[in-house]
């Protein structure tokens, strides 16, 4: 098949990464794709390359304009700009349309983005939407402004569909409440290229660098956000540090690094926690290998962490919350182990529980490399996307 892939992103980072490992998922399938851009992005070129702080990337040219207008500009401005990228979405949509034939447009929904679903419905040809959100979620980054609106331009969006892609349970329930047919809306969760991460990396020398040591590791990784609590986990690393030869990796940065920092201070336990800050994306592995334990403490209601499955993608057990995108994927007790959200007492309690059974971690770990061989890699859920239409 000839499938049209229609975005809005600037094509960096984790985004570009998941735009760029769909289609190559897709055309490993035997499909021809073409991705339709804004202009002057290429996630194609862009992807993979930005660290986990994505900010910081250099850009250039137009790229650069669309960086400094999602960094800069309030955000009812930036809503109104959403809205009338309708129009040149819709220019390239028509040009792209009326000069090749498709059997699919595959569109990453965006706010207020309806071009692709009206071209759809012109040109008759099915139209597959992947929602990795949706209007009204209130802990997102950028704050909506004016969501009654982008409800009902939502509500435009979703009638006009084919079929709806969405990485967690908890976006499916959402879209349903729209009025969306249960049978329309598919939960496929994120994947990761297992042939990409291996499981004898050396790292010697960021063991010395830190000074590791005999020391089990504990830790996350990510462009860190408030949602991700690690001030619980500060909390909770050094009512341990007493009694287990623990260290905790925290990789990547963030403001709220700002309030690690203190927390670690207060606590006197600086010593024991290493922040790497930004780390380029092709060489997150040698750090993340370095854990022994990857703990989430938190995370948002509706997306589903790549993170995780770059842990179980390494073999690295993991302790998370239960919440829905990652109920969606992990077990309690088998692919990991999981306490209920924002309870620390059992969260320290499963960290302890690894910490003393080194065999349990070896356990879960390669339970969960089977489950992302089996459901969870690129191409699985390309093979997902075909079957729904």
């Amino acid at each position: 098949m000839r499938i049209l892939y229609h975005h809005r992103t600037q094509g960096r980072g984790a985004e570009g990464v998941h735009i760029v490992s769909i289609v190559k998922a897709l055309e490993s399938l035997g499909h021809d794709v073409t991705v339709l851009s804004p202009a002057g992005v290429n996630p194609l070129k862009n992807a993979g390359n930005a660290p986990v702080d994505k900010s910081d990337v250099k850009t250039s040219g137009i790229d650069s304009v669309w960086k400094f207008i999602s960094k800069n500009l309030p955000n009812f401005i930036f809503e109104f700009i959403e809205i009338f990228y309708n129009i040149p979405a819709s220019i390239r949509l028509e040009k792209e349309l009326s000069n090749n034939n498709y059997d699919i447009i595959y569109e990453r929904y965006a706010f207020y983005l309806v071009a692709g679903a009206i071209k759809a419905k012109k040109y008759k040809i099915p139209f597959v939407l992947e929602a990795n959100e949706v209007s009204g979620i209130e802990d997102r980054a950028r704050k909506q402004i004016f969501k009654k609106l982008c409800d009902s331009f939502e509500r435009f969006l979703f009638i006009r569909c084919s079929s709806i892609l969405t990485v967690s349970s908890f976006l499916k329930q959402k879209i349903i409440k729209q009025g969306v047919s249960t049978d329309l809306v598919h939960v496929v969760p994120n994947a990761i290229d297992v042939t990409k991460f291996h499981h004898n990396i050396k790292n010697d020398d960021l063991k010395n660098k830190f000074n590791i040591g005999s020391s089990v590791v504990i830790g996350f990784a990510g462009w860190f956000d408030d949602w991700d609590r690690l001030d619980l986990l500060i909390e909770v690393f050094n009512g341990l540090t007493k009694n287990y030869p623990v260290k905790l990796l925290l990789i990547g940065d963030g403001e709220v690094l700002n309030n690690v920092k203190s927390k670690a201070k207060e606590y006197k336990i600086e010593s024991d926690i290493i922040l790497t800050g930004a780390v380029d994306r092709l060489d997150v592995q040698r750090y993340l290998s370095l854990l022994d334990i990857a703990i989430i403490t938190h995370s948002n209601d509706f997306g589903s962490p790549v993170v995780m499955f770059e842990f179980m993608g390494l073999k690295i057990p993991v302790i998370a919350p239960d919440l829905m995108p990652i109920l969606d994927v992990l077990e309690n007790d088998k692919t990991a182990l999981i306490f209920k959200a924002l309870d620390m007492k059992a969260l320290k309690l499963n960290i302890i529980k690894l910490l003393e059974d080194k065999d349990k971690r070896n356990q879960i770990s390669s339970a969960a490399y089977v489950k992302l061989i089996d459901n969870h890699t690129w191409e699985k859920n390309a093979q997902m996307i075909i079957s729904t239409i």
